[in-house]
């Protein structure tokens, strides 16, 4: 028996984020509940039920920057039948930003070959930014 939890180290604020959850060995479903903590207060709840494996959204407030942490619970507060966990790890939460591509059109150059170049910006949804 165990269990993996993967979720990003940075979350975006304003962003739904994707916390994906393993169970192995499961049996039965299990209900998963998580919290993002910061500075003693829950500032959003998810939850949800998983047998094998499966993706829990934790919508994160607007505004919300620094450090949080991130509380995961299995089965909390169920009768005793099922799998039961609890872990938490700290995550930082920054600012909705935007993210800039660079593609090229060749992988590889040569001394003095020209290289072409497009550039493109996008914003944390992958929207084009319109900005110059």
């Amino acid at each position: 028996r165990g269990y993996l939890i993967a979720a990003p180290s940075v979350f975006r604020s304003g962003v739904e984020e994707a916390i994906s959850v393993t169970i192995f060995n499961s049996v039965k479903e299990t209900t998963v509940q998580i919290q993002l903590v910061v500075k003693g207060e829950t500032v959003s709840r998810g939850h949800g039920t998983v047998l094998d494996k499966g993706t829990i959204k934790l919508k994160v407030p607007s505004g919300l920057r620094g450090q949080a942490h991130l509380k995961v619970w299995g089965n909390r507060h169920l009768a005793e039948e099922g799998y039961i966990f609890h872990n938490y790890t700290t995550v930082t939460v920054d600012s909705k930003g935007s993210s800039v591509f660079i593609q090229t059109d060749k992988p590889v150059y040569k001394p003095k070959q020209k290289v072409l170049i497009n550039l493109f910006m996008v914003t944390s949804d992958l929207r084009p930014v319109n900005d110059r």
